[in-house]
């Protein structure tokens, strides 16, 4: 049985939310990610500094519910950022079984250069929007990323 045209229409890849939210975010991640990675930052590792550089010192278990990651991939991204020398883990002082993460310098001075880049990619996606128009979308993703939350 064939489907109506409005039923099709309905169906196409372009005219669903989570293909062109996939979409969209594929290509601002491609676009940011060649701009970092000369700096030896990728995505994986580049929301753990983001987190780091708002909030530094916080243990694994803070970073996988800022990030919304798995946990076996944030050890793997830490240890590779500690072998970086961008992260040290230390024992935390109240708790020994924890351990804090922490920015070293050089972690610290990547900031200056991959923020700048960061609001250079959302300036360039953003662009040709009012901002009454920028904020509204941010404000209808946050409540989509809501809607999909709730169970």
């Amino acid at each position: 049985m064939r489907k109506s045209n409005a039923a099709l229409r309905y169906l196409a890849r372009d005219e669903t939310v989570g293909f062109l939210l996939w979409d969209a975010r594929r290509a601002i991640s491609r676009d940011f990610e060649k701009r970092i990675s000369p700096h030896g930052v990728s995505l994986g590792t580049f929301w753990i500094l983001r987190i780091l550089w708002d909030e530094d010192g916080v243990t694994q278990s803070q970073l996988i519910q800022r990030v919304r990651m798995k946990g076996p991939t944030i050890v793997g991204t830490v240890a590779q950022l500690e072998r970086e020398g961008l992260v040290t883990r230390t024992a935390d002082a109240s708790d020994s079984r924890k351990k804090l993460i922490s920015l070293t310098p050089k972690g610290h001075a990547l900031r200056n250069i991959i923020l700048p880049i960061t609001e250079d990619v959302n300036k360039r996606a953003l662009k040709g929007f009012a901002a009454a128009e920028r904020n509204q979308l941010k404000d209808m993703l946050r409540r989509l990323r809501l809607n999909m939350s709730e169970g």
